[in-house]
């Protein structure tokens, strides 16, 4: 377990150490035949190509920088744990969202407080000035949306995910995600004209 910790934080957090070129090459298929026998270079790999679509998607539920790289870090631990589980026939992302949208869950059950620091303060969006209130006023939205309301926010919007994929994903039929969606966003609408409303 030690072991697996360093090798994960090596991984994510220092990434020292360049994956093997020949492994790069591979198919995500093959990576994962290759996971599932333990090889860590070929895990390496896999956790390059998933790190920042599974950091923002950690971000849109937790609203926080730390805590989104803490729980995505420990949900690629994880995934490494349960490695023999994997399909190599399937896509990883689908079966790694499960796993990273459990852990995310847990952790706003178990740790959520009230001194959490707020996106717009961690200076992600601040990409163009002009755009910064905006953004920011987005932000707080999605962070008061009701969680399965905030993930088809996330799915749709941040990963650019079909229904049929988003349907996939959550478990449920495509009619309830376009439901959802819907009344996520009129939902979102409403909180954005309160905060603009407000200032």
């Amino acid at each position: 377990m030690a072991e697996e910790t360093i090798f994960t934080q090596e991984l994510i957090l220092q990434k020292k150490q360049a994956p093997m070129t020949d492994l790069n090459r591979l198919s995500e298929k093959e990576l994962l035949e290759q996971v599932r026998k333990g090889n860590k270079d070929a895990f390496r790999v896999i956790v390059t190509r998933h790190m920042k679509p599974a950091y923002y998607v950690a971000l849109g539920f937790l609203s926080n920088h730390q805590e989104a790289l803490d729980v995505s870090q420990d949900a690629f631990i994880r995934a490494y744990r349960k490695r023999k589980s994997f399909d190599p026939q399937r896509p990883f992302f689908p079966w790694f969202y499960r796993l990273l949208r459990n852990l995310c869950l847990d952790y706003v059950k178990k740790y959520r407080r009230r001194d959490r620091t707020p996106l717009d303060e961690n200076r992600i969006l601040n990409e163009k000035e002009e755009d910064f209130e905006l953004k920011r006023t987005m932000w707080k939205g999605i962070d008061e949306l009701p969680f399965e309301h905030r993930e088809i926010i996330i799915l749709r919007y941040f990963r650019q995910m079909a229904y049929q994929e988003i349907a996939e994903m959550v478990g449920k039929p495509i009619g309830t995600v376009m439901s959802s969606l819907f009344y996520a966003k009129k939902k979102l609408r409403e909180i954005i004209k309160k905060y603009m409303g407000s200032e």
